[in-house]
């Protein structure tokens, strides 16, 4: 995979975080917030650590800089929501813009992994983590009767699937 391959993964992946926010909107703040026993616990929840996958992998640990995790309890509001969604996605085009090829094999060190990892290696992981997230996200709004802004590409499979 390339450069531009990977930058445009996380400019998709971007795009469908502002559908999701957008969506939220429309749920209100006691539905997004409320806990469905997730893997994050709410909507909410789920959808900070999303941006956090992000902001850790790209901004800290490819880098070496140290983080500190974040608690979702501390975004109150959705503004609160939509203005680290749009930090994030801006400090990941400054990533990609300031990223060279040669940088993606680069091997790093991230605690907690069992092994060193490439860049490229880690920015899959990072991809593969929020879409696993949003996937659950749509799993969690179809549990409520709700159509989520985003199931996939292919058109068949645009709708939930029928409830057995």
């Amino acid at each position: 995979m390339d450069l531009t391959d990977l930058e445009q993964l996380f400019t998709y992946v971007a795009s469908l975080r502002r559908r999701f926010l957008a969506k939220f909107r429309d749920l209100g703040w006691e539905e997004v917030d409320k806990n469905r026993e997730a893997t994050y616990s709410s909507m909410h929840d789920i959808f900070i650590h999303l941006l956090e996958v992000e902001d850790s992998y790209l901004h800290h640990d490819i880098p070496g800089k140290p983080w500190e995790d974040i608690d979702p309890a501390s975004f109150k509001a959705f503004e609160d929501m939509e203005r680290y969604d749009r930090e994030v996605a801006e400090k990941a085009q400054a990533f990609f813009r300031d990223l060279s090829s040669e940088d993606l094999g680069k091997e790093i060190e991230i605690e907690g992994w069992i092994r060193k990892a490439t860049v490229e290696q880690v920015l899959l992981h990072t991809f593969l983590d929020e879409i696993a997230h949003v996937g659950e996200l749509i799993a969690l709004m179809w549990q409520m009767d709700e159509e989520p802004p985003w199931t996939s590409i292919v058109r068949s499979w645009t709708t939930r699937p029928p409830r057995q």
